[in-house]
Formats: structure tokens, sequence, C-alpha cells
């Protein structure tokens, strides 16, 4: 599995080409491409800020700290 860095720096690089997503968005769809297990376990969640950007920190949080 890719590193937690790795996970951030491709989360920058895809919101610089998707422009029209909000971070939230952003952030699910690129969790989603390095670890559908963890996407799956967030989604519908206290974490899951794919429709609320405010849940953001708390998600980069929860991901770090679990993050192997």
């Amino acid at each position: 599995m890719r590193s937690f860095q790795e996970f951030l720096s491709a989360l920058e690089e895809f919101r610089r080409e998707s422009k029209d997503l909000r971070h939230g968005q952003a952030l699910m769809n690129v969790l989603y491409e390095f670890w559908p297990e963890k996407y799956r376990e967030i989604t519908a969640g206290e974490h899951d800020c794919f429709y609320d950007d405010s849940k953001v920190g708390a998600t980069l949080e929860r991901l770090e700290r679990e993050w192997p």
C-alpha cells in the first residue's frame, strides 16, 4: 500500500486537475483509488466528507491515525 504522504500528494494533484469538485468530493475519490476498503468503511458515516467539506479535517486526521 502507498503511504499517507503519497495519498496527500495525489489528493493535491487531483484537486488541481478537478477544480469543479469540492475538497471532500476529491478526498473521497482519491481515497477510493488508494484504499477502497477504508472508503467503504467511511462512506455514510460520521467521517464521510463527500457531501460536507467541514468534515475534511476530521477525515484526514482519522486516515492518518489508521493508515497502515
